[in-house]
């Protein structure tokens, strides 16, 4: 009998000692795999963080994004909307602005500026004017948003048989453009 208690107790250190070296085996895997370079839950010391690609949403501020559209306005149309806007008041003025061909119409380009003038030193606006013709050759001129309605001499393109708006292909690309100068 007495022999048959050393078998069980010997049997059960046995299973003590190999329990405890796979658990103590286990701790070792668990604590390589968190420390190693190579363990996929943690970023290589050399690596980059990735940047979030950007997802246009309508809660995104327009200097976010920026149209591969625009171009920049050419001197006929900016001087053809700075005589609309001198009309209204001698004193404002524009200094640049953006151009973007519309999709919605044969030869309608959208041109958006800042207007600056007394109490407007940084500029405001934008506004956005609806101009006919090639870039170079500018034809009929027509306020698209309130800004342009505003501050220019030139009709309510809404109220055109081209019923114009800022809803309208290449508006919102030029507005963004000018708002991101």
């Amino acid at each position: 009998m007495e022999n048959s208690k050393k078998k069980s107790s010997s049997k059960k250190m046995i299973f003590a000692i190999v329990g405890g070296g796979v658990v103590a085996l286990c701790l070792c895997l668990v604590v390589i795999v968190i420390i190693s370079p190579t363990n996929p839950f943690t970023p290589a010391v050399d690596e980059q963080p990735q940047k979030p690609i950007p997802v246009i949403s309508p809660t995104m501020p327009a200097t976010e994004i920026k149209s591969s559209r625009c171009i920049p306005a050419s001197k006929e149309q900016l001087e053809a909307i700075r005589a609309g806007i001198k009309d209204i008041a001698e004193s404002n003025d524009i200094k640049s602005g953006w151009a973007v061909k519309s999709n919605d119409f044969e030869k309608v380009w959208f041109v958006a500026v800042k207007i600056y003038g007394p109490g407007m030193e940084n500029g405001t606006g934008p506004g956005l004017w609806a101009i006919s013709g090639d870039i170079n050759n500018p034809g009929m001129i027509l306020a698209v948003d309130g800004f342009a309605k505003e501050f220019s001499s030139y009709p309510d393109a809404s109220k055109t048989d081209a019923a114009i708006t800022p809803t309208d292909d290449g508006a919102k690309d030029a507005l963004l453009c000018v708002s991101n100068d």
